[in-house]
C-alpha cells in the first residue's frame, strides 16, 4: 500500500478550514460561553487522513477531516465541536474500561447529545439519541443497549470516531470513494492522537472546576448544566450503585447479566450474577472522633453492601489512629443485630494502616468510608480504591474514585 502526505491543494484547504473552525469557536463563545470556555482548552486541527473519516478527540485536541466538515451545515459543525468538548469533560475516554466498544460509543454519544440538546444546540436529526433515556448516564444507557437484542439504532449517525487512528464509526468524508487496493493511503502528519488516562481525566476535572467558578461569577453557567457539572465534579449517585459498577469493571468478564442474581428478581432489579467467583472486598471504616456522627450511616451502608451480592467476602477493618478490629463478613452473616453495629475507635486519625494490611493479601478493591481528614498513602496501591464520603464538606483524596453517600 502506498502512503502519501496531503497534497499542496489539500494543505491549502486545511488552512482555510482552520480559519473556519476558529470562527466556529468564536460563534460558540457568543451563544454558549460555558462550553466555549472549555473548547478553548483544545487545539482544533483540520486534517486529511485516511485513518479518520469524521472527527475525533484524544482529550487534548480535536481532529476533523476536511471532507467531513464540508458535508456539515454551520449549525451542525457547531454541534460537532461542542460534542467533542463534552466527551472530554465527561471523561468518556477513560470510563469505558472493558465494556463493548460499539455499545459504549453509542451510550457516550447519547449522553453528550442529550446534554447539548438541553443546552439549546440544534441537534442533527440523525444523531444518536434515545429520547426515553434523556438524562441517563452513559453507563445506564450502555446497560440498556447491552441487554437489548436489537436496539433501535437504524438511521442514527455517530459524528466522531471514538478510536482515532483505528476503526472509524462516523460518516465517510464527503466525496471520498471506497479505496481500491492500489490507492494511496493519506497520512497527515498533523493527525497524532495520543492515549488518555486518569491523569488526563483529573486535568479535565480541574479545568471544569475552574470554568464553573468563573462562569458562576459571571452568571453564565446555564441552570440546565448545573446538575450535570455537579455530578461530574462530585458524583451524587447512591454509592452502592457506584460500587456495583466499580466491581463490574474490576472483574471484567467474570460478571455477567445472565443469569441474573436471584436475590433481587422480586424487586425487579436484574443485577449481574457471579459465576462461581467469590468477590473479595476490603471495607475500611474511619472510626476516629471526627466521624462519630456519621458512623451509623457508614455501618448502614456496609449492611447494605453485604446484601448486594450473592457471593461476597468482606474484610471489615475498623481504624482510627490504628486498626482496632478486623472482621470477616459474608452474605449469610447476620448484619441486623446490635453486635454488628457496635464499633471500636473514637481516637485520632490515620488512614494508612488498612492499606498496609491490604497489601499483604490484595482484595478485588478497597472501599474506605471516611470524611477524608487524615494522612493517606502518598501514591495509590496496586488495587482499585473507592472512597465513600458523607457530604460535600469532606476532604477528597487526590487519587482513587469518590462517591458521596446520598442523603
Amino acid at each position: 500500500m502506498r502512503i502519501r502526505c496531503p497534497s499542496n491543494e489539500e494543505a491549502a484547504a486545511k488552512e482555510r478550514w482552520r480559519r473556519v473552525l476558529e470562527e466556529d469557536r468564536t460563534r460558540l463563545l457568543l451563544h454558549h460561553p460555558f462550553t466555549a470556555s472549555l473548547a478553548l482548552q483544545l487545539d482544533v486541527i483540520p486534517v486529511v487522513d485516511s485513518r479518520l473519516r469524521s472527527a475525533a478527540t484524544d482529550g487534548r485536541r480535536i481532529f476533523a477531516h476536511i471532507g467531513f466538515l464540508a458535508a456539515l451545515s454551520p449549525d451542525a459543525r457547531l454541534f460537532v465541536l461542542a460534542h467533542e468538548v463534552w466527551h472530554c469533560v465527561a471523561g468518556h475516554f477513560v470510563r469505558r474500561f472493558d465494556r463493548d466498544p460499539h455499545a459504549w460509543n453509542l451510550a457516550a454519544d447519547h449522553e453528550v447529545n442529550a446534554l447539548l440538546q438541553r443546552d439549546g444546540l440544534a441537534m442533527p436529526g440523525d444523531a444518536v439519541y434515545f429520547g426515553w433515556l434523556d438524562g441517563e448516564s452513559a453507563e445506564a444507557v450502555y446497560d440498556w443497549l447491552h441487554g437489548t437484542d436489537a436496539p433501535p439504532t437504524a438511521g442514527m449517525v455517530q459524528f466522531d470516531d471514538h478510536a482515532p487512528g483505528g476503526a472509524a464509526f462516523g460518516r465517510p468524508a464527503s466525496g471520498d470513494a471506497p479505496m481500491s487496493a492500489d490507492a494511496a493511503q493519506v497520512q497527515d502528519p498533523d493527525f497524532t492522537p495520543q492515549a488518555g488516562g486518569e491523569a488526563l481525566k483529573r486535568d479535565w476535572q480541574e479545568r471544569l472546576a475552574t470554568a464553573v467558578n468563573r462562569s458562576k461569577g459571571r452568571g453564565n453557567l446555564p441552570e440546565r448544566l448545573e446538575c450535570l457539572v455537579d455530578s461530574l465534579l462530585r458524583p451524587s449517585l447512591p454509592w452502592r450503585t457506584l460500587l456495583q459498577r466499580f466491581v463490574q469493571r474490576t472483574y471484567g468478564g467474570a460478571r455477567s447479566w445472565h443469569p441474573p442474581s436471584r436475590r433481587h428478581i422480586y424487586r425487579k432489579l436484574w443485577l449481574p450474577g457471579m459465576r462461581g467467583q467469590l468477590l473479595r472486598v476490603m471495607v475500611a471504616i474511619d472510626t476516629s472522633g471526627s466521624t462519630s456522627e456519621v458512623l451509623p450511616r457508614f455501618m448502614s451502608e456496609v449492611r447494605g453492601l453485604v446484601g448486594e451480592f450473592d457471593r461476597i467476602e468482606i474484610t471489615l477493618v475498623e481504624c482510627d489512629a490504628e486498626i482496632s478490629r478486623v472482621r470477616t463478613l459474608s452474605a449469610t452473616d447476620d448484619v441486623d443485630g446490635p453486635e454488628f453495629m457496635s464499633i471500636l475507635g473514637g481516637g485520632g486519625t490515620d488512614l494508612r494502616p488498612p492499606f498496609e494490611l491490604a497489601a499483604k493479601d490484595p482484595p478485588a478493591c478497597l472501599v474506605y468510608l471516611t470524611d477524608g481528614f487524615g494522612p493517606i498513602p502518598e501514591s495509590p496501591p496496586g488495587f482499585p480504591v473507592l472512597w465513600v464520603m458523607p457530604d460535600d464538606e469532606s476532604d477528597p483524596p487526590p487519587w482513587g474514585e469518590i462517591a458521596i453517600i446520598a442523603a
